[in-house]
């Protein structure tokens, strides 16, 4: 059995001396989907941070066979983890095109072996709307449209796995489809595995392959599929 291309064993974490996971454990693997739910406080941001690489964790993080606590964070982009945040990461005063061409810069020489014109045209073709808008502000753009830009900068230095936190936060509805269509197109197309966490538990449902609930600080895989946690009460869960 191949290497999981995430596996989480036992993360502890937290900020000062509140602690927020407490031996949260889970794995994502190859062409996956998996979503993360669980209230708010429950430790799901925590998560993929710690995931990341971004902040400091007790248990076991690997990322790619990587020790994510032994590597760099641009060291662990590079060997194919990317990271949306929940917040519209994105540069207000520089247009879209700097933004994208921003997250590639970050990276200097080490990003030689990747192609910035073929990432380019990779995100422009998988959101028109930027190509559309490419020498437009950031920061004068509708929240869909940062989202998307945020997403594209996620892309840039080709990932193989995609780390998204409540990517639909304070969208229309008609714009949360379109991104979960593009999410699993990522998936179906490019062959990327996510870890999404996600408040908008209908489309989630429809988006996953599998699905975990957490909850104080811990994670509990769900038994069955996704779809089932529709037809119970979710608060149950939560």
């Amino acid at each position: 059995m191949s290497e999981h291309v995430i596996m989480a064993e036992q993360v502890q974490a937290g900020y000062g001396d509140a602690q927020v996971l407490r031996g949260a454990s889970m794995h994502l693997d190859t062409r996956e989907i998996v979503g993360l739910i669980g209230p708010n406080g429950a430790g799901k941001t925590t998560l993929l941070r710690a995931i990341a690489g971004l902040m400091p964790a007790g248990g076991r993080v690997r990322a790619f066979g990587l020790d994510v606590a032994g590597s760099s964070t641009l060291g662990l982009r590079l060997a194919g983890l990317g990271y949306v945040p929940q917040e519209r990461n994105v540069f207000p005063n520089l247009s879209v095109r700097e933004n994208l061409e921003t997250a590639y810069r970050v990276a200097g020489g080490a990003a030689s072996s990747i192609s910035i014109t073929e990432r380019l045209g990779f995100v422009e073709s998988l959101f028109p709307r930027l190509a559309e808008r490419r020498t437009q502000h950031a920061g004068l753009m509708s929240g869909g449209e940062q989202r998307m830009v945020a997403l594209g900068m996620g892309l840039m230095l080709k990932p193989k796995a995609l780390l998204l936190d409540e990517p639909t936060t304070g969208l229309a509805p008609v714009v949360v489809h379109e991104l979960m269509k593009t999410i699993r197109r990522l998936r179906e197309t490019e062959g990327i595995s996510i870890l999404l966490v996600e408040q908008n538990i209908a489309s989630l449902l429809k988006t996953v392959d599998r699905l975990y609930v957490m909850k104080e600080g811990l994670c509990k895989a769900f038994e069955g599929a996704p779809e089932d946690l529709g037809r119970q009460n979710i608060w149950e869960y939560l």
